[in-house]
């Protein structure tokens, strides 16, 4: 039976969820992010074509890992989605148990040699139509962990987020230590973030129109996303004219396939 992009949505989160709980068996060393983004960017590859088109951009000009750009042939209508990815610190610190609670992405802060800018500013930053969200691997025992059992979204092997409600976390966390007196703020961790996450088939399954096509329409996509971030900011402080996600596709006049932004999949990591 043919896998389908559904399938991906239910399938990679617990793939790379399992292979992350693996890295404990290892006598050195971990799993990169790298890695877990070549396994998602090679399963998505089976659905690569005019209809979703896949890039590896330059991460240290666009602060993403992975351009995914959803496109519907017969209006040349297109969203544009800049991904960086982000995996969950490890069980074990020098071989004592880490508490579930202060499991972190270490990387979030992560500022690139010789640049004045964060990866997170340069991300969030990302031009229109593109529309940036971060997306965090997760082992699968912290996601079945009974902490995470309660009332909140979701954890996954494989999660999302919009880059600017991420982001929103690291100003504040980055503003309390240069206070006086500064604080500490934990905002870097899995426990305290998972208010912002939502789940794989927000993007690779959404409700709606398919239209045939084993590729969601960039119309449905983005209007699953609205979904998400309507959801994800009742009770928040996001200011009404907030436009991230408000993006709509764009309407070019011809798709541009020869990788100005970046490598196209058949080209793959450098």
């Amino acid at each position: 039976m043919p896998t389908t992009m559904c399938d991906l949505a239910k399938t990679l989160p617990l793939l790379i969820g399992r292979l992350l709980d693996r890295e404990a068996k290892l006598k050195r060393g971990r799993f990169r992010e790298e890695t877990m983004t070549d396994i998602f960017t090679g399963a998505l590859a089976a659905f690569a074509g005019p209809e979703l088109v896949i890039q590896y951009p330059i991460e240290a000009v666009t602060g993403g890992d992975l351009d995914l750009r959803f496109w519907h042939i017969a209006t040349g209508r297109e969203l544009q989605l800049r991904i960086q990815a982000k995996r969950l610190s490890a069980a074990f610190n020098s071989k004592k148990a880490v508490n579930i609670a202060h499991r972190s992405y270490h990387e979030l802060l992560h500022k690139p040699p010789r640049s004045a800018k964060f990866q997170f500013e340069t991300l969030v930053d990302a031009p229109p139509p593109w529309v940036p969200l971060y997306m965090f691997y997760n082992h699968q025992s912290a996601a079945d962990d009974p902490y995470f059992a309660g009332v909140g979204p979701t954890v996954s092997g494989v999660n999302l987020a919009f880059a600017a409600d991420v982001v929103k976390e690291l100003k504040l966390k980055l503003n309390a230590a240069k206070a006086k007196p500064k604080s500490v703020k934990h905002h870097k961790r899995l426990s305290h973030l998972r208010e912002h996450l939502f789940g794989l088939e927000a993007i690779l399954c959404p409700g709606g129109d398919w239209e045939g096509a084993g590729v969601p329409p960039p119309d449905v996509v983005s209007a699953s996303l609205r979904e998400r971030w309507a959801a994800r900011g009742e009770g928040t402080a996001r200011p009404k004219d907030e436009d991230i996600i408000l993006r709509i596709p764009s309407e070019p006049l011809e798709m541009l396939p020869d990788g100005r932004f970046g490598r196209r999949i058949p080209d793959g990591p450098p």
